[in-house]
């Protein structure tokens, strides 16, 4: 798939933090992953993760700042697509529940958003 969607605007969330086993590196690369894996299928996107990646993003902005400007950019997507462990995060469950309450349609698999979207599945990447 060539074209870009232009219908729709997914909001990508899940944990960034380290808990538990998985390192902030891992959480990066793992919505970095899925950012990828939605612009090769045409799908507009946004992942809070690729702000992670850099370490300043840390601590030049605070946590709530961050939050509240991923609740102003959920405001401007159609779709929330939860990463797996995200009820983990803090964050991504207060992100899941900005979005429900907009009744934004909120998908826990790549495959069921494609289906939420009307994408063939054939078509992952």
């Amino acid at each position: 798939m060539t074209d870009m969607r232009r219908d729709l605007f997914v909001y990508v969330s899940g944990p960034m933090t380290a808990k538990g086993d998985a390192l902030i590196e891992e959480n990066v690369i793992a919505g970095m992953r899925m950012h990828l894996d939605l612009l090769n299928l045409g799908i507009p996107n946004f992942c809070p993760h690729l702000g992670g990646a850099f370490p300043t993003a840390w601590t030049a902005v605070s946590w709530e700042r961050w939050l509240a400007f991923d609740l102003a950019v959920i405001d401007r997507c159609t779709h929330m697509l939860m990463l797996p462990r995200w009820d983990t995060s803090t964050g991504a469950c207060r992100e899941k529940a900005y979005a429900e309450a907009r009744a934004m349609p909120v998908l826990f698999t790549l495959s069921d958003l494609l289906k939420a979207i009307d994408v063939e599945e054939r078509l992952m990447p």
